[in-house]
C-alpha cells in the first residue's frame, strides 16, 4: 500500500487547533435545527492491522462511538482478519464492517478513478464483487454487514445493480455526487472529509473542514470519512477532542450507520 500524505490541517499545534475549535463551537451550536442532526463514522482503506489502526480504534474505544470500517477484500486474510479482531474485541458492537470495493484499483484509463466505473464489463464486475463479498463472509461470519463503500466514492449504475443482485442493503458514497442511487439500494453518504483535505495552507484547511462541518450539520446527518493512515498524533489527539465534543452536544446524535437505514 502507498504512503498517504498527511493533511496541512494536522501540522497545526494542537492546543492552537483545540482552542480555534472550542470557540467556533459556540457558532455551531447556533446552527443546528431544532430537530438535531444525526452523525455517524465511516473509516475507510481497512485491511492492514497496525500501530495507526489500532491507535483510531482506542480513540472511538474510549468515547464508545460507533465506527463503520470499510474493509478491502484483496487486502485481508486469515491472519489479518484474526489481528484485526484482535485489536477490535472483544466488544464487536461498536463496528459495522463492511465491503470496500474489491483490490481498490483504478480501472479508468483516463478522468476520475474508479474501481467499478462506465468502461468495466458488468460479467467482470459482478465477478470481482462476488469473489469480495464471498471473502469477507467467510472470514468476518456474522460480522459483515452487507454495505458497499466504493473506492474514491465513486461507482457506475450498473455496479449498483450488481450490489442489488448480490443481497447489499446499502451503499455509501460521498454526498452530491452522480449517479443516483438506485431504488432499493439506499445512499448512506459522508459530507465531511477529516483527513483528505489537500489544501497545502493549514489555516484554509481548517476553514474548510469547519465549512464541511457547518454544512453537514444544517442537512439531515453529518457523516464523517476518516482515513488511518493519514493520522498523526495530532489528528489522534483532535479525533479525541471532537468525539468527546459532539458527545455533550445534546443536539448532535451519534448513530451507528446501520441504525441511519431508511426503515
Amino acid at each position: 500500500m502507498s504512503y498517504r500524505p498527511i493533511s496541512s490541517i494536522w501540522k497545526n499545534d494542537i492546543s492552537e487547533l483545540i482552542e480555534s475549535f472550542e470557540s467556533w463551537w459556540i457558532k455551531l451550536e447556533q446552527l443546528i435545527p431544532k430537530k438535531g442532526c444525526d452523525i455517524f463514522f465511516r473509516a475507510d482503506d481497512i485491511g492492514y492491522p497496525g500501530k495507526q489502526f489500532s491507535t483510531m480504534v482506542d480513540v472511538f474505544k474510549k468515547n464508545k462511538v460507533p465506527l463503520a470500517l470499510a474493509v478491502v477484500p484483496a487486502w485481508v486474510n486469515q491472519d489479518r482478519i484474526q489481528m484485526l479482531f484482535e485489536t477490535l474485541g472483544p466488544d464487536m458492537s461498536l463496528w459495522c464492517m463492511h465491503q470496500h470495493g474489491y483490490k481498490h484499483m483504478n480501472k479508468e484509463k483516463s478522468g476520475k478513478k474508479f474501481e467499478f466505473g462506465p468502461s468495466r464489463d458488468r460479467n467482470k464486475m459482478t465477478a470481482e464483487l462476488t469473489k469480495g463479498k464471498q471473502k469477507l463472509d467467510k472470514l468476518l461470519g456474522s460480522s459483515m454487514c452487507p454495505i458497499f463503500t466504493p473506492p474514491w466514492n465513486r461507482c457506475s449504475t450498473e455496479t449498483m445493480a450488481c450490489l442489488i443482485e448480490l443481497g447489499f442493503i446499502a451503499i455509501s458514497r460521498c454526498i452530491n455526487v452522480s449517479p443516483y442511487p438506485l431504488k432499493g439500494l439506499p445512499d448512506l453518504p459522508i459530507n465531511i472529509d477529516l483527513h483528505t483535505i489537500k489544501e497545502k495552507d493549514p489555516k484554509v484547511g481548517i476553514k474548510i473542514l469547519m465549512n464541511q462541518i457547518e454544512h453537514a450539520v444544517q442537512s439531515d446527518y453529518a457523516g464523517f470519512m476518516l482515513h488511518h493512515q493519514r493520522m498523526n498524533k495530532t489528528s489522534v489527539k483532535f479525533l479525541d477532542f471532537l468525539l468527546a465534543k459532539i458527545a455533550e452536544t445534546p443536539s448532535l446524535r451519534i448513530q451507528d450507520i446501520r441504525d441511519i437505514l431508511p426503515k
